[in-house]
């Protein structure tokens, strides 16, 4: 979102004429950005100190008293007389003094949202701003310069040999390289990739995100894509979700739209696009990281939703799948969870009613154990599986129950998703469970950012929520 976009928001919302769909977009913008938090905040102060300047011009005018006050006044004595012009005269500098006071806020605020490049917080390259900040990398080994995390990325080339790097634009965009890659940032908006394997994922802040490639130029419309360059140029565009616009690198083609659960590819030089099967095989690596998930050890197996996302219906005896469903949720009343603490827990409580906040802007992931084939109420130990996962962003809270699961399928499942209606979730605890009865055991860290899961599927399907904050 523009600064002139966020004034006129911000400004519905002062003069209480802001309507719903308006207040919504506002709320993701606050959720979203500390910045416009203290700029919402700095209009606030402005607009109330305007409106007090306001209210004590209507009050008493200092002009007023003054004109209508003359020295020799028949009847009037003229200590009062002086005492009335002293009173004018105070009034006149407290005037004064707040038309002040609004003038420097106003161009304190105008400075700030027009020179946001002032902020210390943002790394500067050459002493300009950072377009982008290597937020997480994994084996990354760079052709020529080394690089850390945190490092700031202006324009310019980066050529990753090996490895997986993951870059956070300042604008919300992230995109994740698996190596060897080839990619330029021309600005905050427009990127080449020459070669390799790229994923990305675009908010509405950064909506129209262009991806350059020997054969097809991509521009995003909102969405998670993956784009793949092989040595000869030719292109590959994944949507995973949402929509992206394509056209060939020669522009003399019409720019045709991609949706989620589509792809797409052509070659330099070729005089059109053709449609292939949807496979994000080649994305695994990089996907994940972008979606969230730095980090996932034993047998865990991540998937990217597409045309055929059936949770209930993928079966795997040896592994915990890991689905990545929404992104971008901005909570309007608050959100009850099994669990909300770090520690160890043995069968996620279904009672267990615990709540986040409204007001947060969160993303969610399902986690399952679904063993192939059939087992009885009676069998313990059907399947069993550990692994553990780290995210990139605190977890707020984990969702273990049946009846929870499927209350928050419309608000946190993802939109293709088809759950079925089978019993799931992670069971709690019966009465006559030992301590070693190979129950469920799930673990949320102390810094919040792993989960390390211990479970144990039989007649139902382990089914985990996890709701992660999408603030830093």
């Amino acid at each position: 979102m523009n600064d002139e976009e966020f004034l006129r928001l911000t400004t519905l919302y002062l003069e209480d004429a802001i309507d719903a769909c308006d207040l919504e977009l506002l709320n993701r913008e606050l959720a979203n950005s500390p910045d416009r938090v203290r700029q919402f905040n700095d209009l606030r102060l402005l607009t109330g100190l305007i409106h007090e300047h306001g209210r004590a011009v209507e009050s008493a005018n200092a002009a007023d008293l003054e004109t209508h006050i003359p020295s020799e006044t028949p009847g009037v004595d003229s200590a009062v007389v002086e005492s009335s012009r002293d009173t004018a005269s105070q009034f006149q500098f407290a005037q004064c003094a707040i038309a002040a006071v609004v003038l420097a806020t106003a161009a304190s605020l105008f400075l700030f949202l027009t020179w946001p490049d002032t902020d210390p917080g943002i790394p500067r390259v050459g002493g300009v701003p950072a377009i982008a900040i290597l937020e997480y990398t994994s084996h990354a080994r760079w052709r020529s310069e080394e690089r850390v995390l945190g490092d700031g990325l202006g324009k310019g080339k980066l050529h990753l040999e090996t490895g997986l790097a993951r870059l956070d634009f300042l604008n919300g965009a992230t995109v994740t390289l698996q190596g060897p890659a080839e990619f330029e940032i021309l600005s905050s908006g427009k990127t080449v990739l020459t070669s390799g394997i790229l994923t990305a994922s675009i908010p509405e802040s950064a909506v129209g995100f262009e991806v350059l490639t020997p054969a097809m130029d991509v521009v995003d419309l909102g969405t998670a894509f993956g784009v793949s360059v092989g040595g000869d140029g030719e292109t590959d565009v994944c949507v995973f979700e949402g929509e992206v616009e394509v056209s060939l690198a020669e522009g003399k083609d019409t720019p045709q739209l991609v949706r989620e659960g589509n792809a797409v590819r052509s070659t330099p030089k070729a005089d059109s696009i053709v449609t292939v099967d949807y496979s994000t095989e080649r994305y695994e690596d990089a996907w994940p990281v972008t979606s969230g998930v730095l980090q996932a050890t034993g047998l865990m197996k991540f998937v990217s939703p597409g045309p055929n996302f059936v949770p209930g219906r993928y079966e795997d005896s040896e592994r915990i799948v890991v689905f990545h469903e929404r992104s971008q949720v901005l909570l309007r009343s608050d959100l009850k969870v099994n669990v909300t603490e770090p520690g160890q827990y043995i069968r996620v409580r279904r009672r267990n009613k615990q709540a986040i906040a409204a007001g947060q802007l969160i993303r969610s992931y399902l986690l399952q154990l679904n063993p192939i084939g059939e087992f009885t109420r009676g069998e313990i130990d059907g399947a069993r599986v550990i692994g553990q996962i780290t995210f990139d962003r605190p977890i707020l809270g984990l969702i273990g129950g049946t009846t929870h699961l499927i209350k928050t399928d419309k608000l946190l499942g993802h939109p293709l998703g088809d759950y079925g209606d089978t019993r799931r979730g992670i069971e709690p605890t019966r009465p006559d469970d030992l301590p070693d009865s190979g129950r469920d055991n799930v673990t949320l860290s102390q810094d919040r950012r792993t989960l390390s899961l211990d479970l144990s599927a039989s007649s139902a399907v382990d089914q985990i929520r996890v709701v992660v904050s999408e603030q830093p």
